[in-house]
């Protein structure tokens, strides 16, 4: 049982340091994206005006939702969001007198940041997740380590020293 839990341990560690890598790297690429998506909006907004209720009374579901899915990493269940794009409604159309193209271009960056944000929800989500186990993790292991396995071991002494005085007595008799 010690080396299945020393084994998920360093499963676990594994698995923390690659989301964590993955988490970096996301950030750095949606600050990037972010930075694209406000500046087409700034673009936008000065070929066509001030579009927002247009878009207010042309949407009236969300397109793309999020759906969300357990993975399960060394007996660790972690949350993991996708998106699930829903339908697209008749908003294309909005604005083609007027810049059209670079609201369309708006939206386009605009849904790359939202899928950068999903992701990056589902990685943090994921990564608190399994912080918590390889910590629980880890303090079993070292409780096994430290505590539990040096006792045991000193009990067996115990009772092999025990046993082999009883043995000389006897054989003194």
């Amino acid at each position: 049982g010690f080396e299945l839990l020393k084994k998920k341990a360093d499963a676990l560690k594994m698995r923390f340091q690659a989301m964590l890598r993955e988490i970096q790297k996301t950030k750095m690429s949606m600050s990037a994206e972010a930075s694209e998506a406000f500046f087409s909006l700034t673009q936008a907004q000065y070929a066509a005006g001030d579009f927002r209720n247009k878009v207010i009374e042309s949407v009236s579901t969300a397109e793309i939702r999020t759906q969300n899915r357990i993975d399960n990493v060394a007996g660790v269940k972690l949350p993991v969001f996708t998106e699930v794009e829903v339908s697209r409604e008749k908003s294309d159309n909005i604005g083609l007198a007027g810049g059209g193209g670079k609201i369309q271009n708006c939206r386009e960056k605009f849904r790359v940041l939202l899928r950068a944000l999903i992701k990056l929800a589902s990685l943090q989500t994921s990564f608190v997740t399994l912080d918590e186990a390889l910590k629980v993790t880890n303090r079993r292991v070292n409780a096994l380590d430290n505590v539990t396995i040096p006792r045991i071991e000193k009990t067996i002494s115990y009772i092999t020293r025990e046993l082999d005085e009883l043995e000389r007595e006897d054989f003194v008799r």
